[in-house]
């Protein structure tokens, strides 16, 4: 019976619309939550985890789908790209913010400056894609998809490090071993960002330089891109 692999496809970019348009409402809670906080309360960091803390580990958990969608075809994503991408903020919201109750992880300039960044390249990232499967063409937002990384980037990865740095007593009074584990983590983040780092340079490259083609395709329509 013919149409059924075209019932199929039909089913998959209503759930991609679904799962990215909802991830970038996650995202917009958590950063409009952490903008309104910093407004009240300035410098006073004590209460920020309690207003964002769950909704931040629930919506970057989620994002563990994004690894079974490259597993499960849905995109054409490197299921191990994904992988490597999203398991250093698992990492840190599992590893120090939900394990240590502490002020240096949970009330730190760190977290500030990591929830920013990934909340506004989240957003931004989650957008595109909701709307490059609704086939609804917004050049800003492209241009800013490959153009914020330059910042969000460096100061996202920065904020991960300062926050396991600040984890490692905490980490070493339950185990040395666990020490160990962040040190080797934090070791792998140098030539991991170099790596995406330099992609998204070359991507941009691609996509917005020299006036050619600029689909707004993504990796979340999952038909033409790679994740990025």
């Amino acid at each position: 019976m013919a149409g059924g692999g075209g019932s199929s496809s039909g089913v998959a970019e209503s759930y991609l619309i679904a799962y990215n348009a909802t991830s970038f409402g996650g995202w917009a809670y958590v950063l409009v939550q952490t903008v309104l906080y910093l407004g009240e309360h300035g410098a006073d960091l004590g209460g920020l985890f309690g207003r964002i803390g769950w909704p931040l580990i629930c919506v970057q958990t989620c994002a563990l789908l994004e690894v079974v969608h490259a597993l499960a075809g849905l995109v054409r994503s490197s299921a191990l790209t994904v992988l490597m991408q999203v398991y250093s903020r698992q990492l840190v919201v599992w590893g120090t913010l939900f394990l240590f109750d502490c002020p240096e992880v949970r009330a730190s300039y760190a977290l500030v400056a990591m929830v920013l960044a990934w909340s506004i390249t989240e957003c931004v990232r989650y957008s595109h894609y909701t709307l490059s499967l609704l086939d609804v063409s917004a050049p800003p937002l492209l241009y800013l998809r490959y153009t914020l990384f330059y910042v969000l980037y460096p100061t996202g990865v920065t904020g991960e490090l300062l926050e396991m740095w600040a984890a490692l007593p905490h980490a070493t009074a339950i185990s040395p071993l666990l020490r160990t584990f962040f040190l080797l983590n934090m070791a792998g983040y140098p030539p991991v960002l170099y790596k995406l780092y330099t992609h998204m340079i070359a991507q941009r490259r691609k996509i917005l330089g020299g006036g050619s083609k600029a689909p707004a395709s993504s990796p979340a329509s999952a038909r033409a891109k790679k994740r990025l």
